[in-house]
């Protein structure tokens, strides 16, 4: 196919009932100059309908490529779809159960012509769910309302290690940033961890800034058996393997001393790894006055009005309860102690 302005790279797998309809909203684009690769990632012993579906699009649709390589895994078949950009300086993503809007690729290439600056671009999303599956779970509610607040270079780099802020089959990216990771050819890493997630932390660590549209150009189906739900690699301690890994090359270096304010699960994961990195922190605050006094990993237990004598350089935020978050930052704000937020989903 001929080099394209923007490649999509769709990676498909039991999709069937809803491909159809995605592919017809990349068709249906106001943007005309984009090339897509469909990666089918099923083996076909396991009949999926998708194979059938890709081929007979690549063979009407003169823009798309469909390949059929067996079942290989999502970040190989990521890999598969990415490569087939051949040149084109934009990237786009789209999964197989999504729908564009139609004007989604032309606000982006605007976009990032008008701002050179910008390497990675998200646009809010609208999550949904067909109507037999049932209301939208509040879980995904509470993720759109904190996702539709990050729009800034500023607010991504806030939030980056609380949860994932990109929405990934709503990303248009420039090419060239691939040249910026140690394997460009394979810029998903499979492992113990979100191929997504692992990227953007990755290409946040290379200088890449990101930004977000405030409108809404991707409809995100949402459902029970999503990867997101289902797979071993989506789970709170695969993110956190991903969170650790990015906040060792890019916090830890210049932290200095360091207190940890929240008594949760969540909280007890970054003492632990603060302490095997030879980084124990000096306090640790806790709301709860039984724990008060005590100790954590070495580490005093403390009321949040007793931390200031610490003296930390840095306070993370890892707290789960809704509104917690916020309540800690706008008191170590008064407090005058830098703090960076590590769980805690605002909305």
């Amino acid at each position: 196919m001929a080099t394209a302005q923007v490649h999509v790279a769709i990676p498909v797998r039991a999709v069937g009932p809803w491909l159809e309809a995605a592919l017809q909203s990349l068709q249906e684009q106001t943007f005309s100059d984009w090339r897509a690769t469909l990666v089918v990632d099923s083996a076909p012993e396991e009949h999926d309908s998708c194979a059938g579906i890709a081929q007979q699009w690549a063979q009407r649709e003169p823009r798309i490529r469909a390949l059929l390589p067996g079942r290989v895994g999502l970040p190989a078949a990521l890999n598969l779809a990415t490569a087939g950009a051949a040149g084109a300086p934009l990237l786009a993503r789209l999964d197989g159960d999504d729908l564009c809007h139609p004007e989604r690729l032309a606000d982006q290439v605007q976009f990032l012509e008008d701002h050179p600056d910008i390497g990675v671009l998200d646009s809010r999303a609208e999550s949904f769910r067909d109507a037999e599956a049932g209301p939208l779970p509040r879980g995904m509610q509470r993720y759109q309302l904190w996702h539709d607040r990050i729009e800034s270079h500023a607010d991504f780099v806030r939030e980056f290690l609380v949860e994932n802020p990109v929405c990934h089959p709503a990303v248009m990216m420039r090419s060239e940033l691939l040249e910026l990771l140690e394997d460009p050819a394979q810029p998903y890493r499979t492992g113990n961890f979100p191929e997504d997630y692992d990227l953007w932390l990755r290409l946040l660590g290379t200088g890449a800034r990101f930004h977000k549209l405030p409108r809404r150009l991707l409809r995100w189906r949402d459902r029970d058996d999503r990867a997101t739900r289902t797979d071993s690699i989506y789970k709170r301690s695969a993110f956190f393997e991903a969170k650790w890994r990015s906040f060792q090359a890019r916090v830890l270096p210049q932290a200095g001393r360091i207190a940890v304010c929240g008594g949760g699960s969540e909280s007890r994961r970054w003492i632990r790894a603060l302490v095997e990195a030879g980084s124990q922190p000096v306090a640790v605050v806790d709301v709860n006055p039984k724990a008060i006094g005590n100790t954590r990993h070495g580490a005093p237990v403390v009321a949040l009005e007793g931390l200031p004598s610490y003296q930390p350089d840095l306070a993370i935020i890892a707290v789960g309860t809704q509104g917690a978050r916020a309540a800690l930052e706008a008191a170590l704000a008064g407090m005058s102690i830098r703090h960076l937020a590590v769980a805690g989903i605002t909305g």
